[in-house]
């Protein structure tokens, strides 16, 4: 068997993409895709799918307003070709969301470098699908490893340019001090506080060299705060939206009106320092992860919340996206079928999309997933196999965009107007959250906590910022807190901030955490009841405050 070419083209001929796998030039493959529907019209009355002219043989398979082509040799292998065929299909139908020519074109370098891995040299490789998508993912760790060096260094140059002006301009303001004062206390001291003669002044004026000399130099300044607060870790950057990293925010300030937190009026910090970590590379509560036990039939539910919110609590953006995976460690599980519970939101909108491998119109009839092939069984590596997705957004008919959020925040901004900004955060949980923890990442290096409705409140120093963790949520469903931050004078240093919050829970048995939820696993061939465990994993990704 030799695949001479595979290729796209339209009903017409067209050739939207295509790959040789033999030295074929681009004129006689696109010669030979023009033939093709003239050969197809003249056989349109066998059940065939493939056609042959004096050279070579078309093995086709429609896909949708488009046609997969295989040009082979005329003595290949009938059989094997319409195997490679159908793999070609699957394969673009998992790479390309929407089978239109704008998807075809925005994916087409991942097409063909599925087509090389399907067919080297005109001979199909032994693949299965979903090893050609594992191949299509593999990154290069290396790669990676030294992107983040290069990011790295970039910010520490910026953070020494920074520090070197800071210094610059400090030393600058300090020597001004010190000449005002010397000029000072050369007209007042060496003669008293009376009147003096016009000798004398010029007296003062000719030695006032000399004693600038004689003046002892100052020491070096303190931290701001005094004994009360620690020096800070110096941050490495601020917050960028779209950072892997997890945040919300605010649109108007109340510049300097009054706080509306008792003891943020007289301009100066707290001195209470409650939940000020001692060290900066302590790992958040909220991130501490611990790993899940598999029994037999492991059910995950993972959503990811994704919003930006101004200020004042306005909602610019909000989505969810979410998967379900499964992992089953045990072969006498393998034949599985799940039967799931969906809670569509009012005022939403959700779009599910199913794995190529899993029955899709048994999902959208009755909500199953299921083998495809009924009789094919999930691998039993208790490796985790995702086999749902789903994204929900607000309906455009509603501007109610509240139920996709886990919190509201609302931020209140004072610019005390003496290098603190004292920030205010209101919360309110939504009641079929279960979020019990969050953190707010600010970027800035010094912070105090001014007040706590329910003492719930701590602080800890990362490289990408504060981290001002939040927790018992789920007991204090609404509450209100305020911090200062210090050597700050413009409020925009302070946003985007960032929502992180890392969630699982175990669900019981029909039980939902999310949007989906399992009610029972069956075995395919006897109808009997598994036992399975099943959890709920909720997370942020880009949820930030602007």
């Amino acid at each position: 068997m030799v695949v001479l070419a595979g290729s796209i083209c339209t009903r017409g001929g067209k050739p939207l993409l295509s790959r040789q796998f033999r030295e074929l030039s681009k004129d006689r493959v696109t010669s030979l895709l023009s033939n093709f529907p003239t050969l197809l019209s003249k056989s349109t009355k066998t059940q065939f799918t493939s056609v042959e002219d004096e050279f070579v043989r078309y093995v086709y398979q429609p896909l949708e307003e488009f046609y997969v082509v295989l040009i082979t040799n005329k003595h290949s292998n009938i059989i094997e070709d319409i195997d490679t065929l159908h793999l070609f299909a699957q394969t673009i139908t998992s790479i390309v969301g929407t089978i239109d020519e704008r998807e075809i074109f925005d994916n087409c370098f991942e097409i063909i470098n599925a087509f090389d891995e399907i067919v080297n040299l005109g001979y199909k490789e032994n693949l299965t699908l979903s090893q050609i998508v594992t191949f299509l993912e593999m990154e290069s760790h290396e790669e990676k490893i030294q992107e983040i060096i290069e990011r790295n260094k970039e910010l520490e140059a910026a953070e020494e340019r920074k520090r070197k002006a800071t210094e610059i301009f400090l030393s600058k303001t300090a020597a001004d001090i010190r000449n005002k004062e010397m000029l000072r206390k050369a007209n007042t001291s060496s003669f008293g506080d009376g009147p003096t003669l016009l000798g004398q002044q010029d007296y003062q004026q000719a030695n006032y060299p000399r004693q600038a000399a004689l003046v002892p130099q100052q020491e070096e300044p303190k931290p701001l705060g005094g004994s009360h607060f620690r020096q800070a870790v110096p941050r490495r950057g601020g917050l960028q939206l779209g950072k892997k990293k997890k945040i919300p925010s605010s649109g108007f300030g109340l510049g300097g009106s009054e706080p509306l937190i008792s003891g943020a009026s007289s301009g100066r910090p707290s001195t209470d320092v409650r939940g000020i970590s001692s060290s900066p590379a302590v790992e958040p509560e909220h991130k501490k992860k611990a790993a899940v036990p598999n029994k037999g039939i492991l059910v995950i539910a993972n959503e990811k919340v994704g919003a930006q919110i101004t200020r004042d609590g306005t909602i610019s953006s909000a989505d969810i996206k979410g998967d379900l995976q499964i992992r089953i460690n045990d072969s006498k599980y393998s034949h599985a079928k799940l039967q799931l519970s969906v809670n569509e939101l009012d005022g939403t909108k959700t779009q599910f999309k199913t794995h190529p491998n899993i029955d899709g119109p048994a999902f959208r009839a009755s909500h199953e997933i299921k083998m495809k092939n009924s009789g094919k069984a999930f691998p039993s590596n208790d490796q985790t196999l995702g086999v749902l997705r789903w994204k929900s957004v607000p309906n455009a008919k509603t501007s109610d965009e509240n139920v996709l959020l886990p919190l509201m925040i609302t931020t209140w901004v004072n610019n005390n107007n003496d290098g603190t900004i004292t920030l205010t955060f209101e919360y309110e949980k939504n009641k079929s959250s279960i979020l019990e923890q969050l953190a707010i990442i600010i970027p800035t290096s010094n912070a105090t906590i001014d007040s706590s409705d329910n003492d719930n409140v701590t602080l800890d120093y990362a490289d990408e910022g504060l981290h001002v963790n939040l927790t018992g949520i789920a007991e204090n469903p609404e509450g209100s807190f305020a911090i200062t931050c210090k050597d700050v004078d413009d409020e925009e240093a302070l946003f985007p901030m960032e929502v992180s919050f890392d969630i699982t829970k175990q669900l019981d048995n029909g039980e939902r955490g999310g949007l989906v939820g399992v009610n029972e696993v069956e075995n395919t061939e006897s109808g009997e009841s598994l036992p399975f465990d099943s959890y709920y994993k909720l997370t942020s990704e880009g949820f930030y405050i602007i």
